[in-house]
Formats: structure tokens, sequence, C-alpha cells
């Protein structure tokens, strides 16, 4: 049973980018390690029992990248705290972003919760949510929650995808953009961690403001059709 969450979710869907979203949620996993243990909790009690939320965009390899850090950077915050191979273990729970998804033209989204599922598969998630394509206009109707559990089931009764460890492993553009992802994304944790821990972060506000800025970044580059949505 997973009972410590640590998602990403408002941080994807708010307009941040795959490192950030990396980092916080990150900090906000070893900030619960840190609470708990004042509470008389190991981390090899308490690591087992966190589920990584992450959402995943529309583009494919960082997504995939991304997935991937979390698992090494997470082993490497696990192996720091003495917690054991075991307790290394990321489990993630994956979601199809809700950022990218239009109310005028849905059935493109169809398209891209495929393609982010897809991804969310190559990069290694234990479970995984496929968003019905007509969520943006309200509670997602029949066809649509159809849709979005037929995309789940293809991809791994039909293309056996579960069956696969880590199927983007040793491509060398997958190897390297893993790598560089893990690397932004720890040097950032280290600035979390250095103003206190993700507690304290959020409370001075800084990746909000990080975030915001992303945010605001992505919707010049739309607006001068630099980034396509």
């Amino acid at each position: 049973v997973k009972t410590v969450a640590a998602y990403s979710f408002p941080y994807h869907d708010a307009g941040g980018h795959a490192v950030q979203e990396l980092a916080f949620a990150l900090a906000t996993a070893v900030e619960h390690l840190r609470q708990l243990e004042r509470r008389g909790l190991g981390v090899a009690d308490v690591a087992p029992r966190v589920l990584f939320g992450f959402s995943v965009g529309s583009h494919f390899f960082m997504e995939i990248a991304k997935l991937r850090a979390a698992r090494m950077l997470w082993a490497r915050v696990v192996d720091a705290c003495d917690g054991g191979e075991s307790a290394a273990r990321m489990v993630i729970h994956a979601r199809t972003s809700s950022w990218n998804k239009t109310k005028f033209d849905p059935y493109v989204n169809i398209l891209r919760a495929t393609s982010e599922a897809f991804a969310a598969v190559m990069g290694g998630a234990d479970s995984l949510h496929v968003g019905a394509f007509d969520e943006p206009l309200g509670p997602p109707s029949e066809l649509g929650r159809r849709i979005a559990r037929n995309t789940q089931i293809i991809l791994r009764e039909e293309c056996h995808f579960d069956a696969v460890v880590d199927p983007a492993g040793g491509s060398w553009y997958v190897e390297k953009l893993t790598a560089e992802v893990a690397e932004k994304a720890w040097a950032l944790f280290q600035q979390v961690e250095a103003a206190g821990g993700m507690l304290a972060a959020l409370s001075k506000g800084i990746p909000q403001r990080q975030v915001a800025e992303t945010a605001q970044q992505r919707r010049q580059a739309i607006a001068g059709r630099r980034e396509v949505i």
C-alpha cells in the first residue's frame, strides 16, 4: 500500500518544464522522509510506501527521459539515506497532460493522449491514467472513457510494451537526454534543499515563481509561433 504521495501534477499543469517537475517532486518526497523520520519512521519504512505521480506531456523523448531520470535520482537519494536497494525502487503513476488539451478541437486530444501514454510506458511508468479526450469540456462521456481505456489496453495487449524492461534503454539519444535531465534536476533539487527543503521553499514562493516564469516564457513562445500546442 502506497500511503505517501509526491506529485508533480501541480507544476506541470501550471506550465512548468520537465526539470522543474522532477526536482520539485523529488524535493517533496525528501521532505516527507525528513518529516516522518522526526516521527520515528526510518527511510527503509517510508521509501517503499512513496508513490510518485508525473504528468506526461507532448515532448515525447523528453518525457521518457524524465521518468527514467526520476528513478536514477530517487535511487541516489535513498542510497544517501542508507535506505537499501529494495527501498530505492521508485513506483511511478503517470497521467497524460491536461495542460495541452483543447476544447476547440477535442478529437486532437485523442492523438496527444495516445502519444503521451506511449511515452509514459516507454519511460517505465508502473500505472497510468489516460485522460478522456472530452475532459476539457466537462465530465467525460462514455465514448471518451472507452477510448482512454482502450488506449491502455492496446499498448499492453497488442504492443506488449509492459513485457519489456526499459525499452528506451541503450538509445544514445535517450540515454544522453536522460543524463542531462537528471543533472539539471539534481542541481535544482539541491537549490531547494539549500533553501531549507520543499516546505520552506514553498513558504518562500520559490517553486511558484520559477514555474510562473517558465509558463510565461511558454505562452510567449506559443504566441510567437516558436512553440506549438
